[in-house]
């Protein structure tokens, strides 16, 4: 499967995306077209971004994503190398 795709619900053919639009700065809606002709099958899907894995290095104030749960536990590595 390509990264443009996905399957269809109805045939499980390879739809594609036509077109999308962003919503807000962390979530567009994507517009998917089923390639199998008998089907046809036309719908969108909601691709939202969920959680930071490796913070940006040029945050954007005005957006919050919140850390990875996975990531949030683990000690930094100033924390680790820290002498007692």
């Amino acid at each position: 499967m390509r990264c443009n795709t996905i399957r269809c619900a109805h045939c499980d053919s390879s739809a594609t995306i036509r077109t999308s639009r962003q919503m807000t700065p962390t979530c567009r809606e994507l517009y998917f077209q089923c390639q199998n002709v008998e089907c046809g099958h036309t719908f969108s899907a909601v691709l939202e971004v969920t959680r930071t894995i490796v913070p940006s290095q040029t945050p954007n104030p005005a957006v919050y994503i919140p850390m990875s749960p996975r990531k949030a536990q683990q000690p930094s590595q100033e924390a680790v190398s820290a002498p007692n």
